[in-house]
This record gives structure tokens, sequence and C-alpha cells, in this order.
């Protein structure tokens, strides 16, 4: 391999999980109608920062969940700066329980996963009532998290073969 495919390839490989958090982003915002609108589409953007959070913090600096919570702001037209907000609170979080998840089963990261993403709901809950200055309702916002919940093994099992396959071997 030449000399810039190798510095190409080592690009890619420090961007990957942005890019994944970017792509999670495009597919939240796109109109997308799971099961003819009665699943709500997974913030597959927070598993990716809970994920590389504990598995490759190197890869998936602040500035990166900032970009990638800044931009989902922008294409779902939330306030800006809400989920970039609640994106790098749940990786300052995960972070310093970093320790606690590495060598863990998967089972127990899940269940932590869980907790993330019901504290990122109730943070989104709060600040969204706050600036509508009524309690909104939450069954949406609950629904959406469950599913979110429910899919990271699978996006879990995906990234851990990613990270072990291409990042760490590669």
């Amino acid at each position: 391999m030449g000399y810039r495919a190798e510095n190409l390839f080592r690009l890619l490989k420090a961007i990957t999980p942005t890019i994944l958090g970017l792509l999670g982003v495009i597919i939240l915002a796109a109109p997308i109608r799971l099961f003819e609108g009665f699943a709500p589409t997974p913030i597959i953007p927070l598993v990716v920062v809970f994920f590389w959070s504990i598995y490759g913090p190197d890869s998936l600096p602040s500035v990166s969940v900032f970009l990638i919570g800044f931009v989902q702001d922008l294409l779902t037209g939330g306030p800006l700066g809400l989920w970039a907000m609640v994106y790098l609170f749940t990786q300052f979080i995960v972070m310093s329980q970093r320790s606690y998840f590495l060598g863990r089963e998967q089972k127990v990261v899940w269940v932590g996963f869980a907790f993330a993403a019901a504290g990122a709901g109730i943070i989104l809950w709060l600040v969204m009532s706050l600036m509508s200055g009524v309690l909104l309702p939450v069954r949406s916002l609950v629904l959406q998290l469950a599913a979110t919940i429910l899919i990271y093994p699978l996006f879990g099992a995906a990234f851990s073969e990613l990270h072990r396959r291409v990042l760490v071997e590669a």
C-alpha cells in the first residue's frame, strides 16, 4: 500500500465513529416510517456516542460529539445546541464510568445504556418543557427511547466487530 493510501486509511479509521454518528443523524432525520409509523426511529447517534465513549474514546473526541449533536439539531429543527449538550453530557458520564464497563458482559453494558438513554430522555424532556412553559407529554419520547434501548445489542455487536476487525486489527 502506498504512502497516500496508508494515510487515507488511517484518516478513515480515525473518523469512522464520527461518520457513523452523522449517518445515524441522517437516518433519524430522514422521513422514514418504520412499520408504517408504528415503531419510532431509534436515536442511533446516542448509541454511537455511548458505544465509542466506552470502547474507543480516542476515536470520538468531544468536538465530534458536538458536531453530531449540532447537525442533528439542524436537520431535525430542534433548538440549536440541545442534542449537542445531551450527547456531550452522555459522553462525559459514560467516560467517567468507562473502567466499570470495560470487560463486563454485554448485558451489563446494555443496562448501562438503558440508564444513559433514560438520562438523556429526562434532560430532553426537561429542557423542552422549560422552553415551552408546560409539561410536555412523554409518551412519544418514551417509545423512541424504548426503541433505541431495544436496538442497542444489534448495533453494539456490529460496532464491536467493526472496532475489532477494522479499527484495531487493520
